[in-house]
């Protein structure tokens, strides 16, 4: 009698070691899963940061092109909303296409909003000064993602006059 319970026991103990041991690998398991989903995650906000830093980076590049601009000519030549904005269209299609482009920004194009005022220049009246506030607003959406991103920037490029 004494041999049977003492064999029964060890059959209970293997079994207790045998659930212990699935316990550990299920708990395992989705620690592996959660590394995974963290690993997945982190690259798609790795991949959002590269896209976001490219866009500015284009607007960046054509509010640079503005300072060189006439003022006069500034709102002609660069406003999206313009009919001879030829420097816009140009810089429009590196956003759009080329080995620089945005996923997804031919869906919806890049806005650029020149608002140009002359003010005086000082307080004691020595002249003018062409003041242009430059709202520049990119678009971007990456493969599988279930919206557009957008970066905008507003710059002043002031520029005096006599």
């Amino acid at each position: 009698m004494h041999r049977r319970a003492r064999a029964a026991s060890r059959a209970a103990e293997r079994g207790v070691v045998l659930l212990e041991a699935l316990i550990a690998i299920v708990v395992f398991s989705i620690g592996i899963l959660g590394l995974v989903g963290m690993q997945a995650r982190s690259v798609q906000m790795l991949s959002e940061a590269t896209l976001r830093s490219q866009a500015a980076q284009h607007a960046s590049e054509l509010i640079a092109e503005m300072w060189t601009t006439d003022p006069s000519q500034r709102a002609i030549v660069y406003s999206s909303g313009g009919g001879s904005a030829v420097r816009y269209d140009e810089w429009a299609a590196r956003v759009q296409y080329g080995s620089r482009a945005l996923p997804g920004a031919t869906d919806a194009p890049p806005v650029v909003v020149v608002n140009t005022v002359q003010t005086a220049f000082s307080a004691v009246g020595a002249g003018n000064s062409t003041a242009s506030q430059v709202t520049v607003t990119i678009f971007w959406q990456p493969p599988g993602a279930p919206a557009a991103s957008q970066y905008t920037t507003t710059a002043l490029i002031l520029e005096p006059q006599s």
